[in-house]
Formats: C-alpha cells, structure tokens, sequence
C-alpha cells in the first residue's frame, strides 16, 4: 500500500461522513419543516374556531340587540296608552260634578 492508496481511503472515509453527516442534517430539516407545518395548520384551525366563536357571539348579540329594541318599542307603546288611559280618566273625574260631602268633625 502506498500513501496515494492511504490518501484514497482517507478521502473516501471523510466523504462518507460528509455525506453521512448531510444525510442526517437534511432528515432533521425536513422533520423541522414538518413539526412547522403541522404547527401553522394546527393554528390556523384555532382561528378558524375563534372566528366561528367569534360570529355565533356576535349573531347572539344581534338577536340580543333585536329583541331589547322590540321590547322597548313595546314598552313604549304600552306606556303611551297608559298615559292616555290616564288623562281620559283624569279628564272625567273633573266632568263629573262634585258632590258635597259633610264634613263630620
């Protein structure tokens, strides 16, 4: 054996291990990549949940806003006619004639 042979197998032995060493270096870059993926796909489905929470609350808070606005449509009304039941009330307590009473002292 002489040293171009030794300086052969020497080479050859590093390349190995170079191309080990970057076989391995590239599979835990991939395997990197892929814990990324899965983590944005896992995050974009938690916004898609806190935008679908996010509209059902605000679909209640409509329907909250409509039956309040209702209600105090009604509300109103129903303290108009009161006060006009009032005043028509009031009105014939001052038309009736007033009956004197005695006075028992």
């Amino acid at each position: 054996m002489s040293t171009s042979d030794i300086l052969n197998i020497v080479i050859a032995i590093v390349l190995l291990a170079v191309g080990g060493f970057t076989i391995w270096l590239l599979y835990y870059l991939v395997q990197i990549v892929k814990d990324l993926y899965k983590a944005i796909e896992d995050f974009r489905q938690m916004l898609d949940s806190v935008r679908q929470r996010l509209e059902h609350i605000g679909d209640f808070l409509d329907t909250i806003q409509n039956k309040v606005s209702s209600s105090a449509t009604a509300i109103a009304s129903i303290v108009r006619v009161v006060g006009d039941v009032t005043s028509m009330v009031k009105n014939r307590k001052s038309k009736k004639p007033q009956t004197p009473t005695d006075d028992l002292d």
